[in-house]
């Protein structure tokens, strides 16, 4: 932990030291006009493929932030909490959630963060699985999906054609279907780029969550990074060592590091029973 704490410290030293995200770069709309202040409750998914999982499913899936009797689905609503305080203080729309290496549960933070955003009853989510060499976000969802995001950088799809639903109010999922070997080219491709803005522009008032493949196993998200604007490191606890680490956060200089996330820990969470 101490090692952890220590590279952390030095990557908020740096940010410390970098001039301040104004946050009135871009225009604040009127309290009235703000779609964050009502609730958002009757969605009706028209162009959408509804594909609900069931809560047994969603339980054997891992996929726990929306069960209150559980109690480590508190930690998601926590991090939820503390994630969106940030963005929307910042005035930020896209999150990546990412690892130094494969394993470490980086697909089950984001879906359940995902998850734990679309309770709120005043915002909705987009969760891309970006991870093209390894997507996972439908099989945690159940969704059975056929196309998704690598067919839709390689064809004329429409993106209404590969959204998906699993039957949770406020979270559109777009997933990942089997495995690209050329997913750097895929994400550094004009029509990557384009489908970015115009789902930046489209959800303008949404949070995309983007689950990103692992930083020291591909260059895909160094390719990726200019997509979004902060990000999450999910670390098993155990797993890392220093280099692993530090090289980590060095690849995510530039982008805003929200903060890490502890998985896999042999700890209970404190006052998970309050």
């Amino acid at each position: 932990m101490d090692r952890i704490q220590k590279a952390l410290d030095k990557a908020r030293e740096k940010a410390a030291s970098e001039p301040a995200v104004s946050p009135v770069n871009r225009p604040q709309p009127q309290v009235a006009e703000d779609p964050l202040q009502a609730p958002i409750t009757d969605i009706e998914y028209t162009q959408t493929q509804v594909v609900p999982a069931t809560p047994d499913q969603l339980a054997e899936n891992r996929i726990i932030a929306g069960f209150y009797n559980n109690p480590n689905s508190a930690v998601f609503r926590m991090l939820r909490t503390q994630v969106l305080k940030k963005m929307r203080s910042n005035n930020w729309q896209t999150l990546a959630v990412t690892s130094p290496t494969a394993g470490e549960g980086k697909s089950v933070v984001a879906a359940n963060l995902a998850v734990a955003i679309a309770m709120e009853l005043n915002q909705t989510v987009l969760l891309v699985d970006m991870d093209l060499r390894n997507p996972s976000i439908s099989k945690y969802f159940s969704l059975n999906a056929k196309i998704g995001l690598k067919e839709y950088l390689e064809s004329n799809l429409r993106l209404s054609d590969v959204l998906m639903n699993p039957g949770i109010k406020r979270l559109v999922v777009l997933p990942g279907v089997g495995r690209a070997e050329h997913s750097a080219e895929l994400l550094s491709s004009p029509k990557m780029a384009q489908l970015v803005e115009d789902i930046k522009a489209q959800y303008d008032s949404r949070v995309i969550i983007f689950d990103v493949p692992p930083l020291l196993q591909t260059d895909d998200v160094l390719l990726a990074t200019n997509y979004f604007d902060s990000a999450l490191l999910v670390l098993e606890d155990g797993k890392n060592n220093d280099a692993n680490i530090k090289k980590s956060l060095q690849m995510l200089e530039g982008t805003h590091l929200l903060g890490t996330v502890m998985n896999k820990s042999e700890r209970p969470p404190e006052h998970q029973n309050y």
